[in-house]
């Protein structure tokens, strides 16, 4: 009887391990990477992918004004890489449900590369998240003249028209 409990325990403890050692992974990942990337002079500037990083770690923590300060700052700063940085941003106040913002930095994402995919896509799903379908619609519709499989598009252009229609 005791042995079966024991394998109960360590059952049951094993999972649990596996996630909190994860966790502590990560955690020492992100803070080392953290530390590596922030400069302690200003001189040093970050590359896009750095700064991509370091956006992706202040998401995970939840410190969305930091993203979008340091996103504001980068933008300002290298012009080359504007729609990835205005994506960011859009995507951080997408998260903490500021819609209208989100929309309107992913439509500068969209005027830096009115190509990108996923630009249009954030773009589309912040358009539908503020009501206007029919923009939303449109947005969907050019990506399709991108890329005429694209699954993501064709799913919400139906859920969009079904939509309409039962508004209308």
């Amino acid at each position: 009887m005791f042995q079966l409990y024991l394998v109960f325990i360590i059952l049951f403890l094993i999972p649990i391990c596996y996630l909190v050692t994860n966790e502590i992974v990560k955690f020492l990942f992100e803070s080392r990477l953290f530390k590596f990337l922030i400069p302690l002079d200003r001189s040093r500037k970050l590359t896009k992918e750095q700064v991509l990083s370091l956006a992706k770690i202040y998401i995970r923590k939840k410190q969305w004004l930091s993203c979008i300060l340091m996103l504001e700052f980068y933008s300002k700063i290298d012009n080359s890489n504007l729609g990835e940085y205005y994506n960011s941003i859009g995507f951080c106040y997408q998260l903490i449900n500021l819609n209208i913002l989100a929309k309107d930095y992913y439509d500068q994402a969209r005027a830096s590369s009115p190509s990108n995919i996923l630009f249009l896509k954030n773009l589309a799903k912040a358009y539908g998240l503020c009501n206007d379908l029919q923009a939303s619609l449109s947005i969907y519709e050019q990506i399709l003249e991108l890329d005429p499989q694209n699954k993501i598009a064709l799913e919400n252009i139906d859920k969009l028209i079904k939509k309409t229609k039962t508004v209308l």
